[in-house]
């Protein structure tokens, strides 16, 4: 059988540019805002002229881009306080956060927006809308528990002031080199007083810093009521032999600014903006009031924002504490626990409850006995489970008050704490995660989409794009192969890191306004020479948006999952799933004992997974254990593969006893199978009659699937995530029946959907033979209620470009010999006559070099033409050495005139040119004597010039950008943002070579013919 490619095109490259006839695919074809891409919009602040903005808004339009998320960035939340006479910056106690000049830029903004239709998403606060302006020392604001200690020697007693509190290690203290400090003023709250003897004491760990500290459980003593007025303390331990620790916790402010504000504030507003407490209802109102007292008190705001708004955002949280905390904590847990957490407090303090387990708080930590545990046991889970239960609180306030300022709420939730990110997607209307922050891991990105699924949301989001490599230098292809990625993770939602506003600002020269003083990638807008091609891959990607965001996820296999905190690393450490084509994510216990997790005809919630897989997973709750009962009495398989769960979460003496007996229950169910490895997890499924939806036979791997299903379409996407090409036979609906229907191509790069014609079918499934490229993406669409095509193709050999059918006609698109079979038995071989490919090898270059204009800070692009006649397709650098620093766009133009001979085979078939690119290194077009042809896939560089006349010379030509690097480099010294010279933050710009730009490699010709084919 031939294989077919994603290249499944229509005869005549025109008629792509309009649905086809008869599919209402007008909205695949050109998808409404709310399903294109959007770009994180970078507002330096509120100096900017709305004039800026407006362009800015506009220019995003054309692009194809479907909104802005707008954060307002204020360099990342660092301005004079931070940076002292470094930086030159507007005053920011005019231009800050929440002044009424940000107010009116704010709703500048959303007037714009309106006006060009576009959706607007807006940061809670600024930077990473973490805080708002405040008074210090207003509830609300972040809390921490700080822990003081004291040695008690053999022999001694202790008399005196109680131990003071100690601050965090000087790294944390400073905000890890990247947040904003921990400021040391305000007065700390004595909470408890205890003591326990001490056992051991190892050594000081050189990884970690800090040593472990062994104490004996069982001589616990409450100190609190013999603390006097004062704060002193008398008291000798019971033991005199033996040594002892007092251990003091104190409640504070953690001062942490979110925000600097501006150098001579006179109110708090101008002071800057304090980071919340993230653990209480609280925390969220300190944010939502402001916005209710100063910015949404302008009706003309709140009714733009009802009418552009899309969500109210928060960043993934960088906030810092030595202990995350909120006040009433110890009652909260006491109420939900049944028991004191006082005794367990010196416990907490390890790295698994910093940030990002970055270190631990002090340099010592403790446990009891020679309990090595101390990350994962019974008083860490239910800590983090009363932690996480405050940022319930935190998350539904802002749900609930989004809803009343009529737009969505979405947050990148949990991950970075101690908290459980699983449990907590369901809460927000459009969870988002992001490319940076999960080490763009597929695996990781089904950690957070399953519970999404779950609770069947249409939008989950991500930010996507940022890389720690030089700015201006991040490739299309690469940006879009990230893309892809997330779509193979289940995200539908990409919003790209960034689009910093293109404005003028102190002390900053072309290109522009930079985030990140150059560290990181990326920077989309008018300033880079692929802005100009830049419709063509956002169209790509709103596409595929659109059709991800159909109906609802369907998805193979569940995987139990338990995390907190939650690190981005695979879970699943094998591909054979995958080789075999099963869909997989991740479930929590809290998305397991919810109501979304229900079994109808013996699968799983609205994605029906067809079983559920432990994983050696060892923690659950007591709820999802009684839960799985009543699933596998539904009949759900379950897999338990080497361990089962043992520790409940929480954990108590009577869940422990409760999750024991609960699956022991379980494994006596007929429907739970174990085995000991995933090694054998195929086997097994195949044997239980589970089977992927759509199951896989690849000549090399990693190629992923993601159905949707509506009523009226099933739709399935696929990704090859590999260096290599692929050929894969898919079997579409092996066991379920949902193969029943038409199937199309949904070309996302031109919009059209063209009839299959090449594939085989049995009553339960379709089988589709696919090639795809490199990194190439396909989408196959199954119209239930379109009717067949009247012939199809089960078998072709030979050179089969493509079929396509008409009303009237089948067409076959050959490049050579060619034998095809018709679904009514008959056999048809051709061998059109074609002339010989042709290799175009002189073209004349015109290169557009861009740089800035003799005034740098004007940030203005001066354009240097050069000229080459009869150049080869070599580097730029190769026709000129001069050449190495230029950065812009190529202009290849050559002519070809088509062979009079051999002549089509039959009167009625057409000579149709195929042309093949060398690798795209940024974007490219093509045009046929100047009328521009259909998109160029860059995992696919093939472009059909349509039919053409024998005889007839025509010209063309090919346009490729390139990225900003090499200028940049070659300047690095004398670019800068706010007086940050990019030559020094970003040592990229020395180490890495000048790239070697241009349209590189053979550009060939080849000749096809269309034939009509009879069934």
């Amino acid at each position: 059988m031939q294989l077919i490619t994603s290249h499944i095109l229509s005869l005549l490259g025109a008629t792509l540019l309009a649905p086809a006839v008869g599919q209402s695919n007008n909205a695949f074809w050109d998808p409404h805002p709310q399903f294109r891409p959007k770009f994180r919009y970078w507002l330096p602040d509120a100096s900017v002229s709305p004039n800026v903005v407006e362009k800015d808004i506009h220019d995003v339009k054309a692009a194809g881009a479907g909104g802005l998320e707008i954060l307002p960035f204020y360099l990342y939340g660092m301005g004079e306080p931070t940076f002292g006479d470094t930086v030159e910056l507007p005053d920011w106690t005019k231009f800050g956060f929440g002044t009424p000049a940000f107010t009116s830029l704010f709703k500048s903004s959303l007037s714009s927006a309106e006006k060009s239709d576009i959706v607007i998403d807006f940061a809670l606060g600024a930077n990473q809308a973490q805080g708002v302006p405040s008074e210090v020392g207003t509830p609300g604001l972040a809390v921490e528990l700080l822990m003081g200690n004291a040695m008690i020697f053999p022999g001694e007693s202790f008399s005196g002031p109680v131990p003071g509190p100690r601050q965090p290690s000087d790294t944390l203290l400073s905000g890890l080199g990247f947040m904003h400090a921990l400021e040391q003023f305000g007065t700390p709250n004595l909470t408890a007083v205890i003591a326990y003897q001490v056992l051991s004491q190892l050594p000081i760990n050189s990884s970690t810093r800090s040593n472990m500290t062994h104490l004996n459980q069982s001589s616990f003593v409450e100190l609190t009521p013999l603390v006097n007025g004062g704060g002193s303390l008398q008291w000798a331990p019971p033991e005199h032999t033996k040594a002892w620790k007092i251990f003091t916790f104190w409640e504070a402010y953690t001062n942490q600014r979110s925000c600097d504000g501006g150098p001579n504030p006179t109110d708090f507003i101008g002071n800057g903006s304090w980071t919340v407490d993230h653990f209480s209802k609280r925390g969220a109102s300190r944010i939502t009031d402001f916005w209710d007292e100063y910015i949404l008190v302008d009706d003309e705001i709140a009714s733009l924002l009802r009418s552009v708004g899309k969500y109210g955002w928060e960043d993934s949280m960088e906030i810092l504490a030595a202990l995350y905390w909120t006040p009433g904590l110890l009652q909260r847990f006491r109420e939900t626990h049944g028991y004191d957490l006082q005794p367990y407090l010196p416990l907490l303090f390890s790295s698994s409850n910093t940030w990002n387990g970055y270190l631990p708080v002090y340099n010592e930590t403790y446990s009891f006995g020679n309990n090595t545990n101390i990350d994962n046991n019974a008083y860490q889970l239910n800590y983090r489970k009363i932690l996480n239960d405050g940022y319930h609180d935190y998350l539904l306030h802002f749900l609930e008050w989004t809803h009343s300022v009529g737009t969505g709420y979405s947050a990148q939730p949990a991950y970075n704490l101690p908290l459980q990110m699983l449990t907590d997607i369901p809460l927000i209307d459009a969870p988002e995660g992001e490319s940076l922050g999960f080490s763009q891991l597929i695996d990781a990105y089904r950690q957070f989409s399953g519970p999404a699924h779950l609770s069947n949301q249409t939008v989950i989001s991500t930010e996507l794009g940022a890389v720690r490599t030089p700015a201006y230098s991040l490739l299309i292809p690469n940006l879009l192969q990230q893309i892809k990625r997330s779509f193979a993770g289940g995200f539908t939602m990409n919003v790209i890191h960034g689009f910093p506003a293109s404005t003028p600002y102190p002390n900053t020269t072309w290109p522009g306004y930079t985030t990140f003083f150059y560290e990181f990638t990326e920077m989309w807008n008018q300033i880079q020479p692929a802005w100009r091609q830049m419709r063509d891959s956002l169209d790509f990607v709103g596409r595929n948006q659109w059709v991800l965001q159909q109906g609802s996820a369907k998805v193979d296999l569940a995987l139990h999952l338990y995390a907190s905190p939650w690190a981005p690393k695979t879970q699943y450490n094998s591909t054979n799933l995958r080789d075999l084509g099963y869909t997989y994510e991740y479930l929590g216990p809290d998305n397991l004992a919810s109501s979304q997790a229900f079994v109808k005809e013996k699968t799983l919630g609205v994605p029906r997974y067809k079983a559920l897989i432990l994983n050696n997973q060892t923690v659950t709750s007591v709820e999802a254990a009684s839960a799985f009962i009543n699933m596998a009495s539904a009949g759900l398989p379950f897999i338990f593969v080497g361990s089962i769960p043992t520790q409940p979460y929480p954990t108590s003496p009577s869940s422990q006893s409760a999750l024991t007996t609960t699956m022991a229950r379980l494994l006596s169910e007929k429907s739970v199978h174990q085995i000991g490895s995933i090694d054998q997890l195929p086997s097994l499924l195949h044997k239980l009659g589970i089977m992927p939806r759509v199951a896989l036979s690849c000549t090399s791997n990693a190629v992923y699937s993601i159905w949707r299903s509506t009523a009226e379409v099933e739709y399935i996407y696929f990704f090859n995530d590999q260096a290599v090409s692929t050929a894969c036979t898919a079997k579409i609906g092996t066991s379920t029946g949902t193969s029943t229907g038409t199937p199309y191509i949904y070309n996302a790069w031109t919009g059209s959907q063209t009839p299959l014609l090449q594939y085989t079918t049995t009553n339960t499934s379709i089988s589709v033979p696919l090639v795809l490229q490199s990194n190439e993406a396909l989408i196959l669409a199954l119209h239930h209620s379109s009717p067949s095509p009247k012939c199809t193709f089960p078998s072709t050999s030979g050179a089969v470009h493509s079929l396509t059918s008409t009303p009237n006609q089948t067409l076959a698109f050959l490049t050579g010999p060619a034998t095809l079979t018709s679904s009514s038995g008959k056999t048809t071989r051709l061998d059109p006559p074609l002339p010989p490919p042709i290799n175009l090898t002189s073209w004349t270059l015109v290169i557009e070099d861009w740089h800035s204009a003799p005034d740098r800070f004007a940030v203005q692009t001066a354009i240097t033409k050069h000229t080459f006649n009869n150049a080869t397709l070599v580097p730029w650098n190769q026709l000129n050495a001069s050449l190495a620093p230029v950065s812009g766009i190529g202009h290849y133009t050559t002519h070809f005139t088509v062979p009079s001979t051999p002549p089509p085979s039959t009167s009625r078939s057409s000579r149709v040119g195929i042309l093949t690119l060398p690798p795209i290194q940024h974007t490219a077009r093509v045009y046929l004597d100047g009328n521009m042809l259909l998109p160029v896939d860059p995992a696919n560089p093939v472009v059909e010039l349509g039919k053409l006349e024998g005889g007839r010379k025509y010209e063309i030509r090919v346009e490729v950008t390139t990225t900003l690097f090499n200028r940049i480099k070659a300047e690095a010294n004398e670019t800068m943002v706010v007086g940050q010279i990019a030559g020094k933050r970003q040592s990229g710009y020395s180490s890495i070579g000048y790239q070697a730009y241009g349209l590189v490699g053979a550009v060939m010709l080849e000749w096809g013919e269309s034939v009509e084919v009879e069934c």
